[in-house]
């Protein structure tokens, strides 16, 4: 399965340009990339070097999907938008 879809570069640029929810980031990350089993830095990588977005879209992008994944991991509230995370259970 091809990696680089339209699909996944749509959310790469919306990552890195500040138009996705917490629960799209959350999504997105897990679908385009813990699924073919890579991780933040490919990210970075991918911004990096498949775009001309520039460093400043490379640490907001990083810093939020990285503000989304703690949130999770600890369990605290703050993932926003409609979804099928159970808040009564922690997530």
């Amino acid at each position: 399965m091809d990696r680089y879809t339209d699909e996944m570069k749509l959310w790469l640029f919306d990552l890195a340009h500040g138009n996705l929810s917490d629960e799209d980031i959350l999504k997105g990350f897990i679908r385009h990339y813990v699924l073919h089993d890579f991780g933040v830095g490919q990210i970075v990588d991918d911004i990096v070097f498949h775009t001309m977005y520039g460093a400043e879209c490379v640490v907001y992008a990083k810093e939020n999907l990285l503000r989304v994944l703690n949130q999770m991991a600890s369990g605290r509230p703050g993932i926003s938008g409609s979804s099928g995370f159970r808040e009564d259970l922690g997530f």
